[in-house]
């Protein structure tokens, strides 16, 4: 897979803008600024750099990406999607591993799905987007919905780290009317469910060969009663916790291990 250097760089680049969360999972709080050992820098030296950085004693052992879209109908249906991405360097060599899950379950809702032929929703304008977005758009009432991000900084490896997994196939799902797929390609990692003539959720991480890309979380509703959610969860684990620039000192590190991954 050519390029998956790239989109773990474009993780880790846009992990720095995310709120973050301690090992507790409290959420609210930004990576606290570093104050120490920092001095002002002049125009003229910010002038004379191009792209240098400072590599300290930080290390990022793992990180790992977790996407999570639940749908529940107003038939009574509960559409599910997972993809958990993970990049274990603690070993000495990266591993990576991914873990897709798709289902779709008929409930107890007894609802029938409203007629939306005279609904129309557009959300193709948010495939141009560069950096992280999120989109909620609903054409239909009595709905919930709502998309959620979070960075979590910890020293604790997740369970099942180092294991090895590798990649798993894609896992897609169609059935009545709905569908939900969990996919890993060569430049994007991505989440979709959907129920025709009702709407869509997707969550995806993409990057191409130039560095650009964007995390995107959207939700198009066109129908009436439906509960709709997405979630991500980036985790970085580093053998002790940091300050931001300790942070960043370590993602320096981790693309620079980084090139000798992925096939040919």
């Amino acid at each position: 897979m050519r390029s998956v250097p790239t989109l773990i760089a474009l993780v880790l680049a846009t992990a720095l803008a995310l709120p973050a969360a301690a090992d507790e999972g409290l959420l609210g709080e930004r990576v606290p600024a570093a104050t120490q050992d920092i001095q002002p820098v002049s125009d003229p030296a910010l002038d004379a750099m191009r792209g240098r950085f400072i590599t300290g004693a930080g290390q990022v052992l793992y990180f790992g990406v977790e996407m999570l879209s639940t749908w529940h109908s107003s038939d009574g249906r509960v559409l599910s999607g997972s993809a958990l991405l993970g990049f274990d360097f603690s070993t000495g060599t990266p591993q990576i591993s991914f873990v897709p899950t798709v289902s779709i379950v008929q409930g107890s809702g007894g609802g029938v799905l409203v007629d939306t032929s005279h609904r129309t929703i557009n959300a193709s304008g948010l495939d141009n987007v560069s950096g992280i977005a999120q989109g909620i758009q609903i054409a239909g009432d009595f709905n919930s919905a709502g998309n959620s991000t979070e960075l979590h900084l910890t020293s604790t490896m997740p369970a099942g780290a180092g294991a090895g997994n590798g990649v798993g196939a894609n896992a897609a799902l169609s059935t009545g009317g709905a569908n939900a797929s969990a996919a890993l390609q060569a430049d994007s990692v991505a989440v979709t469910l959907g129920i025709d003539g009702q709407g869509s959720l997707r969550q995806m991480i993409r990057g191409d060969a130039s560095g650009n890309g964007a995390v995107l979380q959207t939700v198009s509703l066109l129908g009436d009663g439906h509960d709709v959610s997405n979630q991500l969860r980036i985790t970085l684990v580093q053998p002790t916790q940091g300050s931001s620039l300790l942070l960043q000192q370590s993602v320096a590190q981790a693309l620079g291990q980084l090139k000798g991954i992925g096939g040919h």
